[in-house]
């Protein structure tokens, strides 16, 4: 993004945390283009010049990325098992980038890549409530019960209820139903256990979107640069759920 807070500007220089960079600026160490910065000032992260005691700041490129991943391919850097893994499909100029959460195995589609560890946690976390939507072709055909059960939540363990927040009814076709669904969750297989647990087996799971982004006219395989509307309605969405 062409601007950002002053604080996530110094600690994207790979200098120092968020908190910490504030107390720089109380601490009158921080100018913005020669004036003294204050708590909450927004920088251009093209045009002006920000100094730490006189040093100048440059913060480290960053890369945010949409992925298609194709089925059969490992949500991991690396494998032990030498399995195709989301590293064999970055090319080499993306320096750090991983994958933010994970796709079952045999799933494919949207992954977001980033090397930004703090925009990573907060797409990641529940607690950002960053919906996530899926397509997904179940068999046998899905009873309406079975649906319902869905959408009210299921105990997968003893502790945690896993619950879709929507879900659609595309077509009962082939033998089976396809639907849509959006989680807000992540837990490990999370749709394959859901389905499952209402006597279904998950066959086909596509990502579609993740929040604002959406894989679109992609192919597995693909990779892009996330659009300028797409990483700043991600920021949007954020930026309400850590204020509520």
């Amino acid at each position: 993004m062409a601007k950002m807070r002053i604080n996530r500007f110094i600690s994207a220089s790979g200098l120092i945390s968020r908190r910490k960079a504030d107390e720089l600026v109380k601490q009158q160490r921080v100018t913005i283009n020669n004036r003294i910065a204050k708590l909450g000032d927004v920088v251009d992260t093209c045009a002006d010049k920000v100094n730490v005691d006189g040093r100048q700041l440059s913060p480290k490129e960053k890369y945010y990325l949409a992925f298609y991943k194709p089925r059969f391919v490992i949500t991991t850097m690396h494998d032990p098992l030498s399995r195709p893994c989301v590293k064999d499909f970055i090319p080499s100029g993306f320096k750090g980038v991983f994958p933010v959460g994970r796709l079952d195995f045999d799933a494919r589609g949207l992954i977001i890549l980033t090397n930004d560890g703090d925009f990573a946690h907060m797409l990641h976390h529940p607690s950002y409530h960053v919906p996530k939507k899926y397509q997904v072709f179940l068999k046998p055909e899905a009873s309406r019960e079975s649906i319902e059960m869905m959408k009210k939540g299921i105990f997968l363990d003893s502790k945690r209820k896993a619950r879709a927040y929507q879900v659609k009814v595309l077509c009962n076709c082939g033998g089976g139903t396809k639907i849509q669904l959006v989680l807000y969750q992540g837990m490990k297989n999370q749709i394959k256990r859901m389905s499952n647990a209402v006597g279904l087996n998950a066959i086909d799971i596509k990502r579609i979107s993740i929040g604002p982004v959406s894989v679109g006219g992609m192919k597995p395989g693909d990779i892009r640069h996330l659009r300028r509307r797409e990483l700043s309605d991600i920021y949007n969405l954020l930026e309400r759920h850590k204020e509520t």
